[in-house]
């Protein structure tokens, strides 16, 4: 879904770049250019609402322990996500 007038970045991009953004991965333009695009685009702040409770529930619930999962899962899980997006 692309939206007019949200500035350099669609929906889709927004989306795919979303894991990034919350884990702040992203450089300085980049991190401006989603922030605008959320301000101005509710379905995508909604998404990144739901994305970043899960995140705060999965770090909650399981990073106190210390314990660390492999990093092969993680890219795992990005992957089924952005998957799971596209469809």
């Amino acid at each position: 879904m692309t939206r007019e007038g949200l500035g350099d970045v669609d929906c889709a991009e927004a989306l795919r770049r979303m894991q990034e953004f919350l884990d702040t991965e992203l450089d300085g333009a980049s991190v401006d250019a989603i922030r605008a695009h959320l301000e101005a685009c509710e379905p995508c702040l909604e998404n990144f609402d739901t994305e970043d409770a899960l995140k705060r529930l999965v770090h909650r619930c399981c990073g106190a322990s210390g314990i660390s999962a492999p990093e092969s899962l993680r890219v795992r899980i990005v992957s089924r996500t952005v998957r799971f997006r596209a469809n």
